[in-house]
């Protein structure tokens, strides 16, 4: 069985983003800017910018997965002079590995700044635990993101016409979602409601799938 997807909505990690910025401080720890992962950790870098009353937001570009099922090389951007000697809160959305935050932190601690870390979620399957963390996950799970919800979405969707190139319904997708990756269509709609059809519309745009109008419903275009 494929792994199984949650899927999250801008309320739920804006809450856990609290909750991280409260452990900041009740810790005492006053960071004088925040380096944010790019691309996940830019939304929770932002909010706890806001909570801890900081002006300095640095994004930091690095590489480590791209899409549910591909695994990149890590590859981290230039560190800037402006990290030295400075208290810095290095933030991402999910430790799954742990190995994209921990690289950051020891580039970042290399350039002579005092860096600490923060995540909206940490997986088990961590090797690296974060100074602060929003949640502690125990089970085998693919988080799906606000932030990234087309992205993965679409991924997920694209594989499965693959497999099977008849034409889909929506409601079709939405059985599937729930046979393979356990996507329950009533929690679908409550975290990202109509986001599904907007979804297809998207990969019709790109023309990743065709649209037969009169059933309504798509098939995975074939060149």
């Amino acid at each position: 069985m494929s792994i199984k997807c949650v899927i999250s909505n801008w309320e739920y990690m804006d809450s856990l983003c609290k909750k991280v910025a409260d452990g900041i401080k009740e810790d005492n720890f006053k960071p004088e800017l925040v380096v944010a992962l790019a691309k996940g950790g830019w939304f929770a870098g932002r909010i706890l910018s806001d909570l801890l009353g900081l002006d300095t937001l640095i994004s930091l570009g690095i590489e480590h997965y791209s899409g549910i099922s591909k695994i990149d090389k890590i590859k981290i951007d230039k560190i800037s002079k402006s990290v030295e000697g400075r208290r810095v809160l290095i933030v991402d959305d999910i430790a799954l590995t742990g190995e994209s935050i921990e690289v950051a932190y020891e580039n970042i601690r290399w350039a002579g700044a005092n860096p600490r870390t923060a995540v909206l979620q940490l997986m088990y399957t961590s090797g690296f635990t974060p100074d602060y963390f929003g949640e502690y996950i125990t089970e085998d799970i693919w988080m799906i993101f606000p932030w990234n919800f087309y992205e993965d979405m679409i991924d997920i969707i694209k594989r499965l016409m693959e497999e099977d190139k008849n034409e889909w319904t929506e409601w079709d997708v939405k059985q599937a979602l729930y046979r393979e990756y356990r996507i329950d269509p009533v929690h679908l709609e409550i975290a990202q409601p109509g986001k599904l059809f907007e979804v297809l519309r998207e990969m019709e745009r790109r023309d990743i799938i065709v649209r037969n109008n009169e059933r309504e419903s798509w098939r995975i275009f074939d060149e």
